[in-house]
């Protein structure tokens, strides 16, 4: 039996969903840009996304542009609209994901000041230092909603109101981007951002397709160039499978939003209380969001807790899927304070609506039983 609890880095595919894309697979294959019935019959598909997510964050039709994903979208959110002729202040976390922190170091070798914000044991970003850090040159700051390794939540409304608030005392222009890849689905869009990255694979959709919310009057332009898809900010043929089933698995997970929460935090609560029972189990993960749980398994490498864990059916992670090949210490356990101990030893436990509370105490009670095995071998070696 297989037990699959790394939905933060991917998600299987709705049976809905995939029941909404069967017939686009062969009978609608017009290009969505042709002015022939076949175009218009393929360009509805993307009308009907467009006008669902436009409707769940809260916002205009033409506030949507589809992309390829997270990391497409968070790169047109920043590269897309900070000012190429201007240097100045660039405000993120210590915590971001590599498609942000990665864009950030970039900018900072060209020139722009750029502030990464520490944050507290809990991963929350330290409030009073953000607030210290905004200037009059401040041109963006960017943070995520949720956190992909230990699933810290940050305090986004109130953030857009510190930075409308200075926007109005200055009469500046600080542009507020949100990668909500995590949260989306889970949480409702926060008020007050100028721009919201979202992708599909994460909430039951298809790989290869996600979006960018670009409130009304922000201005952005394409990083790469041809025709005039996607308001010609996004050119290119579009992905109408993957928007179709974004489309879909968008309004799927708004509309089990609520008491989907209530049933992930249920299982959150079950783990935790399995995993304090063994006095070498320590919980990263503090008063985050429920789907998300960062553990270390103390005495045991958490690359050979996966690879064991595998081995009986088990699938989890050792943190971003983006950055688990490198060898390096996850940067956002380092950013929280943690030893190398914890870092060394933690595994990033993720699941979702569909997770049943008794597979998830199977697990858990396996991965306290592979880790004690382990632990054994290591005092023999």
């Amino acid at each position: 039996m297989e037990y699959y609890f790394d939905y933060a880095a991917t998600t299987q595919v709705a049976l809905e969903v995939t029941d909404g894309i069967k017939n686009l697979l062969n009978e609608v294959y017009g290009n969505p840009s042709s002015l022939h019935s076949k175009g218009v019959e393929a360009e509805k598909y993307i009308k009907g996304s467009r006008r669902t997510l436009a409707k769940i964050i809260g916002g205009k039709e033409n506030e949507i542009i589809f992309t390829s994903g997270g990391t497409e979208s968070n790169n047109l959110a920043i590269l897309g609209t900070i000012p190429q002729n201007r240097k100045g202040r660039l405000i993120t976390s210590s915590i971001e994901h590599p498609s942000v922190l990665e864009v950030f170091k970039h900018l900072a070798g060209k020139g722009y000041d750029v502030v990464f914000l520490p944050v507290d044991a809990n991963g929350v970003i330290q409030y009073d230092v953000f607030k210290e850090a905004l200037t009059q040159d401040t041109l963006m700051v960017s943070v995520m909603h949720v956190n992909n390794e230990m699933g810290a939540i940050q305090p986004i409304e109130a953030m857009a109101s510190e930075i409308k608030k200075f926007n109005t005392a200055h009469n500046s222009r600080i542009l507020f981007h949100v990668d909500g890849v995590q949260a989306f689905g889970k949480y409702l869009i926060p008020k007050g951002i100028d721009l919201y990255s979202f992708s599909g694979h994460k909430i039951h959709g298809l790989k290869g397709a996600g979006g960018l919310f670009v409130k009304s009057g922000t201005s952005i332009r394409p990083l790469v160039y041809g025709g005039a898809q996607e308001f010609s900010i996004r050119p290119g043929t579009e992905n109408i499978i993957g928007i179709t089933a974004l489309g879909i698995a968008s309004e799927l997970a708004y509309a089990k939003r609520k008491s989907s929460l209530t049933h992930l935090a249920e299982i959150q609560s079950k783990l935790e209380t399995i995993f304090l029972k063994d006095g070498d189990c320590i919980i990263n993960s503090k008063q985050g969001a429920p789907h998300i749980l960062n553990v270390s398994f103390l005495g045991v490498k958490s690359e050979v807790m996966l690879h064991s864990l595998e081995m009986e059916g088990i699938y989890v992670s050792s943190g971003s899927a983006c950055s688990s090949k490198k060898k390096t210490g996850s940067h956002v356990l380092k950013a929280i304070g943690l030893t190398d101990a914890q870092i060394d030893s933690a595994i990033r436990i993720s699941y979702g609506n569909d997770t049943d509370i008794e597979s998830a105490e199977s697990v858990a009670h396996k991965m306290l039983e592979i880790a004690e095995k382990l632990r054994k071998i290591m005092r023999r070696t």
